[in-house]
């Protein structure tokens, strides 16, 4: 078949080329297979690969009906993209499992501007074999899973450790990575920022295992130094987690959840965005369920007053988005269990 070039398209003017590569040793270059096919599915053009695969001259391939020569159909295969690329005059890429070929394929169909045949518009079919890149995402998948699941058991593990010594601690923690779950997602953060709330959540008083277990259970109020041993933990938290090499900022959540927006909360006194996201977050969620639920020292305060408490205070002491966000979904009906 003879090819009618539009050598506008094919060639730049500013470029200046005394010869035309030649189309057929161009696309024998190419590791893939590559299939130059007209809008009735008739083959103008095969490379190299493509007579490896088949086992066939391309000479004897060259102008016969591609679904056949290729699938053995005798009409367009259903995952065929070239109905799809002629009707819409657009490049089709997807990928698909080929049981005759028992591999995965990347097929990619793109219209040739310019370039007829027999007065037949062409097009560029590239077909490249991706079995090998899928097993490997297969794999790094069952990897990540794996990883997920190790992560969240050691959670789990840190979590019983200070179940056996302070429930009260332990239940709060839990609670509050529900309600930090509820309020990231509300607010559209990321899935990755929405996790490592919930891990940290999960974590974040850990560092209430080192101040004694009288000062946490104490009735009545405490004193200026039980109070300052009591605010140590989230620096001590933050010691304990910073050596996990945990795929979020757990360490560092952990760290700053009693930081406050007016920089009055502790232990750095940092202020607005100097706290990150995942913190102001969980500070909310935290003061919450804190304030809401009983403790060994004082009756609960209650939902009410815990939520007057961040109206009051919003962009004040708490995060604006993170209070909007925690009212409504307490709205739509969120309770502790």
């Amino acid at each position: 078949m003879v090819l009618e070039p539009n050598m506008n398209v094919l060639l730049s003017t500013q470029w200046e080329m005394k010869t035309m590569p030649d189309l057929q040793s161009l696309i024998d270059s190419l590791p893939f297979y590559v299939i130059i096919v007209n809008e009735d599915h008739e083959i103008v053009l095969a490379n190299k690969a493509v007579e490896q695969k088949l086992n066939v001259e391309l000479r004897d391939i060259i102008g016969k009906y591609c679904p056949k020569v290729i699938h053995g159909s005798d009409g367009p295969v259903h995952f065929c993209p070239l109905e799809a690329s002629a009707a819409h005059n657009k490049p089709i890429e997807f990928e698909y499992f080929e049981p005759s070929m028992t591999s995965w394929i990347s097929s990619a169909i793109y219209p040739i501007e310019g370039m007829v045949a027999k007065n037949k518009r062409l097009f560029f079919h590239m077909v490249q074999d991706i079995d090998q890149r899928k097993r490997t995402e297969a794999e790094l998948l069952q990897t990540v899973k794996r990883l997920d699941k190790v992560i969240h058991s050691t959670v789990k593990a840190i979590t019983k450790t200070v179940e056996k010594r302070d429930p009260y601690t332990s239940g709060h923690q839990q609670r509050v990575s529900r309600l930090g779950e509820e309020i990231a997602k509300l607010m559209g953060l990321s899935d990755e920022q929405v996790a490592g709330i919930v891990v940290a959540g999960l974590v974040h008083d850990i560092g209430k295992i080192a101040v004694p277990l009288e000062i946490l259970s104490k009735p009545g109020k405490i004193n200026v130094y039980e109070y300052h041993l009591i605010k140590d933990h989230s620096e001590t938290g933050y010691d304990i987690l910073k050596e996990i090499e945990f795929p979020w900022p757990v360490a560092e959540i952990v760290l700053q959840h009693h930081e406050r927006m007016d920089g009055s909360g502790y232990p750095r006194g940092l202020k607005g965005n100097e706290i990150i996201q995942e913190a102001r977050v969980l500070s909310v969620a935290d003061v919450v369920e804190a304030m809401s639920s009983h403790r060994p020292y004082r009756q609960a305060f209650g939902m009410e007053f815990a939520l007057n408490e961040i109206k009051k205070n919003k962009g004040i002491m708490y995060d604006p988005d993170a209070v909007e966000a925690c009212l409504e979904v307490i709205q739509k009906g969120f309770y502790f269990a």
